[in-house]
């Protein structure tokens, strides 16, 4: 009984240490590899890159959707990504940006490109 209890805390405690976030894959100094695009909104919505990675933009709703910068001129979009569909977007120079969704101006975020 003793060793049942012993083994039942013992896999408690790996498996509450093996949980959290968002389930967004991370990087290096808190950089995200993956910005999901989930019910209209960029999760998470604003988020740290690192140069030279390629960012994964899952669109998880039924609409089309892009990943763009608002300041004109644009330093970057990543053109129209089909609902449930996957696009990626590198960044080659670091930066502080606000994004926004092209189809729907309302979905908005930020993004810190780091070296």
């Amino acid at each position: 009984m003793r060793q049942t209890i012993l083994t039942t805390l013992l896999a408690a405690a790996l498996l509450a240490g093996c949980g959290g976030g968002d389930g967004a894959p991370t990087g290096s100094a808190g950089t995200t590899s993956t910005i999901r695009i989930k019910d209209f909104k960029f999760v998470p919505s604003a988020a740290t890159v690192k140069v030279g990675v390629a960012i994964s933009l899952p669109n998880e709703d039924r609409a089309p959707h892009t990943v763009t910068d608002a300041a004109q001129p644009r330093a970057f979009d990543s053109g129209s990504i089909g609902a449930m569909q996957t696009g990626s977007i590198t960044f080659e120079k670091a930066g502080t940006y606000k994004i926004f969704c092209e189809l729907h101006p309302y979905m908005k975020g930020a993004l810190t490109v780091v070296e």
